[in-house]
């Protein structure tokens, strides 16, 4: 509609107490599970109507200290670290260029942008839901699957387990207006 006007783009910051991400690592033994509390960052969307209207581009960027992945295993713990070269580069990040929804009245979105670990960044291309289900409160989770060889990790081994360089990684946050 003419001079129909659309909602601006408003700085969204990231609750890290209640926001999570999950790594799930296939080995030979079965699967292991890696997960941290504490993403840190911002979204900026524009909201109408508790949608994320896509008109106005989102864009976000998370971060997360690397050294707060666990599996409750220390074995597995220090080999992660080790891996990802947590001393050296001890945050890594996602960052959002684009989203569309998936249909008009979806609250599912194709996103892409770029994720950061160990020096090395990716595109990354993946569908998340994105909610805002009161007031200034935004929720977004996700999964899409990551090979680590892409961020120049080799297929690691430990003893004799083998390790598969396809990570599924899921993500879950809030992030309140401000």
């Amino acid at each position: 509609m003419a001079g129909e006007r659309q909602p601006a783009r408003r700085h969204h910051s990231v609750i890290p107490e209640r926001s999570a991400v999950l790594l799930r690592v296939g080995t030979s033994l079965g699967p292991v599970s890696f997960g941290a509390n504490g993403l840190d960052g911002f979204i900026e969307a524009a909201v109408d109507d508790e949608r994320i209207d896509v008109a106005t581009p989102p864009a976000a960027h998370l971060e997360l200290d690397v050294i707060r992945l666990t599996s409750g295993n220390t074995i597995y713990d220090t080999e992660l670290r080790r891996q990802i070269d947590a001393r050296r580069f001890p945050r890594a990040y996602v960052d959002l260029h684009r989203a569309a929804p998936v249909d008009r009245d979806s609250s599912t979105f194709e996103v892409s942008g770029e994720i950061t670990l160990r020096g090395v960044t990716v595109p990354a291309e993946g569908v998340v839901v994105a909610e805002a289900p009161e007031g200034e409160l935004l929720v977004v989770s996700g999964e899409e699957t990551v090979n680590i060889s892409d961020f120049g990790i080799p297929p690691p081994a430990l003893f004799m387990i083998k390790i598969d360089p396809e990570v599924k990684l899921r993500l879950y946050l809030e992030a309140r207006g401000q």
